[in-house]
């Protein structure tokens, strides 16, 4: 029986953003740090787009970061929707290869900066090496949006890598 998994990442590799700022809780002046989570906020008319920031102490400050006008005729789905953490945010083919999981597909839906297909793999997958991945690629084994390209292509948002388990 073929096993498929699929995941979905959102890459942080470009430096994390920093401001200066009064923080009402600690009293004074800290460095607040991105925390790299967003929060929506509407009112009816506007929707709000913010950037969570934190101080070394833990207190937030929500960074306006855009505002849309809200569209009328829209309709809410009802249902709960769930985001749930991976588990995997390194792989290890051995272990997959024991669990039967034959392919892997890789969404990437936030790519802060662009990265080589082979280096992003390389510092994901923990027991091929980058020499051996270039390989992989070359043969086909290791797709992006189901397409073979060479391992010096560089990744985008939206993109599928798929990983041919049974064939590494």
């Amino acid at each position: 029986m073929e096993k498929k998994l699929s995941l979905n990442w959102n890459i942080y590799n470009g430096k994390i953003d920093k401001e200066e700022r009064y923080c009402h809780n600690c009293g004074k002046k800290v460095e607040f740090k991105d925390s790299l989570k967003r929060r929506q906020n509407a009112n009816g008319k506007n929707i709000f787009y913010f950037a969570i920031y934190k101080c070394p102490n833990g207190h937030t400050w929500n960074k306006g970061i855009d505002t849309f006008k809200a569209k009328s005729g829209l309709e809410n789905i009802d249902g709960d929707f769930m985001i749930q953490e991976s588990k995997y945010d390194e792989i290890q083919i051995a272990q997959f290869k024991k669990d039967c999981i034959t392919e892997i597909e890789i969404h990437i839906n936030i790519l802060q900066e662009k990265i080589r297909i082979d280096k992003f793999l390389s510092s994901k997958i923990q027991d091929i090496s980058r020499e051996k991945i270039v390989e992989l690629i070359t043969k086909g084994f290791i797709r992006v949006n189901n397409n073979q390209v060479k391992s010096k292509a560089s990744l985008r948002e939206k993109d599928v890598v798929t990983l041919l388990i049974s064939k590494i």
